[in-house]
């Protein structure tokens, strides 16, 4: 009898060793770099599931482990990015943004490690700068070629729509159209941190979408109703491909008072990202330059300057305050409220950079007019301005976010109402006289040398807030508006939200919110640093 037992007691233990090695097993996959052998990763497979041996990983990938077995938790740190996993938790944190990962991280045996599918996604590629690529048949891990498309970013003028696709280095294209008007651009050797979908929907191209196949990256655009002939041409500094669709309806001019202005037949040329010569980015007004000055007393700087080095400096401008409450809302906080609330939390978040020095146009509620806020930026020779609003309609199911940067002409008929919107102000400011036409010509002379930077900046922050905050994107415009019109440096204006629209107050008004708002913003200017070289 206890023989018997004995039996069916090992048979037991050894069905359940059994099962246990079918449900988890320890093995090595070979890392390779650029198609050469680096070595080799600790595995372990749990539930079918493959993890690799966390501090093996960050030495032979990349990065540096920081890990906390007290509470369970594990800091993976690369290129100045925070990525944290949690014992038991699908919850993934990369820097600020929260993702979902089916069981991220385990331990076994004191060791920790991480699943492969993180090493296989777009968050991986986005905090490594590179992708990898697991063959499960042969055990190998592949570092593909580092990403050398680095953003795609689209613009919506009055007479075409534009697509620029931001390049690490020089890449051959080629294009090609179907009869329903699919156009389609191949780009061998690209690579793309993640596949995307891009809505455009402003009648010329519905949307486009990003797909990354094997060594080389595909972009289709889905015609909208009034789609064009296609342009496209190479630019420098950075490097880049654009890419023009032609409207077919003629282009809404719109001037700095609201009133129409006169249009030539062969429509306005708006000035492409990055025009052949200076960097107008890296442009400075220089302490001595000689000033022209107007009968109206207006000061426009005729000489620019080449300043790479030294700190940058960032104004950051809450819209509105004191008697100027701002647009109609809902419920909650006024517009001059949130503005200065937000336009604080972004301020704090580029001191802590040591490449930027920051002043806010105001700090508590006070009423300062349009010209002096471009002063104010002037003055300080401000290498980027932002200038932050909320959004207000009649219409209270319009919502989500706007990015503006300064064009003598609107880009829609919306962005003109918004501009005309925000420019009333003026009316509140005593003894403001308008500019003579001398002067507002050479305004706009000297607003050109900026043009190209506020779009590309615009496009930066506008990518950031779509992918990091809860508001609709309703695209990059442009408008004539005149705080950045006096102001001789990149300068966006950022329209958060509809304040008339329920869900967007209920966000902007929620500390949580606001945080995000910033925490975007911040991650635009960053990315348009690293675009810049001055981090």
């Amino acid at each position: 009898m206890i023989k018997m037992l004995l039996r069916r007691t090992l048979g037991l233990a050894l069905l359940a060793g059994f099962a246990a090695a079918a449900q988890a097993k320890v093995d090595e996959v070979s890392y390779l770099k650029n198609g050469a052998y680096v070595g080799k990763i600790g595995t372990y497979i749990l539930n079918d599931a493959l993890y690799l041996d966390a501090t093996r990983s960050a030495k032979l990938i990349g990065g540096k482990i920081y890990w906390y077995p007290v509470s369970g938790k594990l800091m993976l740190q690369n290129r100045g990015n925070k990525i944290m996993f949690f014992m038991k938790s699908d919850e993934v944190t990369l820097n600020d943004t929260k993702v979902s990962l089916s069981n991220p991280l385990i331990v076994r045996g004191g060791r920790a490690f991480l699943a492969m599918d993180f090493f296989t996604s777009k968050h991986f590629a986005r905090a490594f700068g590179f992708k990898l690529d697991y063959d499960p048949s042969a055990g190998v891990l592949a570092a593909r070629q580092k990403i050398n498309i680095s953003s795609i970013n689209y613009f919506s003028y009055k007479d075409k729509t534009r697509l620029v696709v931001y390049l690490e280095e020089p890449l051959d294209y080629q294009t090609s159209q179907k009869e329903n008007n699919v156009f389609s651009i191949t780009m061998p050797n690209g690579v793309v941190e993640s596949e995307e979908k891009l809505n455009i929907a402003d009648g010329v191209i519905t949307s486009v979408d990003v797909f990354q196949e094997n060594k080389m990256v595909r972009i289709i655009f889905t015609p909208g109703d009034n789609f064009g002939k296609v342009a496209s041409f190479r630019l420098s500094g950075p490097d880049r491909l654009v890419f023009d669709v032609e409207k077919s309806v003629r282009p809404i001019a719109q001037s700095i008072n609201g009133l129409p202005v006169s249009v030539p037949d062969d429509g306005v040329t708006v000035i492409s990202p990055g025009v052949s010569g200076t960097d107008p980015a890296e442009a400075e007004v220089s302490s001595g330059a000689a000033r022209y000055v107007s009968d109206t007393g207006v000061n426009i700087p005729d000489k620019f300057v080449l300043d790479k080095g030294g700190r940058k400096r960032i104004v950051i401008d809450a819209g509105h305050g004191g008697k100027d409450p701002g647009g109609h809302r809902a419920f909650g906080l006024k517009e001059k409220e949130i503005n200065l609330l937000v336009a604080g939390e972004l301020s704090d978040m580029l001191k802590d950079e040591d490449i930027f020095d920051v002043l806010m146009t105001r700090t508590s509620d006070v009423f300062i007019p349009l010209d002096q806020r471009s002063r104010i930026a002037n003055d300080y020779k401000a290498d980027i301005f932002i200038s932050i609003h909320a959004n207000a309609s009649r219409d209270r199911r319009e919502k989500g976010f706007e990015v503006y940067f300064m064009s003598e002409n609107a880009s829609d008929p919306w962005a003109a109402e918004v501009a005309d919107y925000e420019n009333s102000v003026l009316g509140l400011e005593e003894g403001q006289e308008a500019s003579d036409a001398s002067a507002m010509l050479l305004h706009s002379l000297a607003r050109n040398e900026y043009l190209n930077e506020g779009s590309q900046l615009a496009g930066l922050i506008s990518k950031e807030l779509e992918r990091s905050t809860p508001f609709v994107n309703r695209g990059v415009k442009q408008a004539a508006f005149y705080v950045l019109r006096g102001t001789y440096t990149p300068g966006v204006l950022v329209e958060l939200g509809f304040m008339t629209n329920a869900k967007d107050q209920k966000d902007m008004n929620e500390k949580k919110g606001r945080a995000k708002i910033a925490n975007a913003i911040y991650k635009g200017v960053m990315k348009y640093a690293q675009m810049k070289k001055w981090k």
